[in-house]
């Protein structure tokens, strides 16, 4: 989802403060990692196993 255009990011950011959450105070914003973020994320479950 990196890779998606900014008019989808806002309509997720829309729906997901009038459906999803609409009491809480957030916000959406791109994975520092990038396209890595799915990997790192793996990484760093594999590694909590391991421990």
């Amino acid at each position: 989802m990196t890779k998606a255009e900014e008019d989808f990011w806002r309509v997720v950011r829309q729906v997901a403060r009038e459906r999803a959450l609409p009491e809480v105070d957030f916000e959406i914003v791109s994975a520092r990692l990038g396209d890595d973020a799915p990997l790192w994320g793996a990484v760093a479950l594999a590694e909590m196993r391991m421990a």
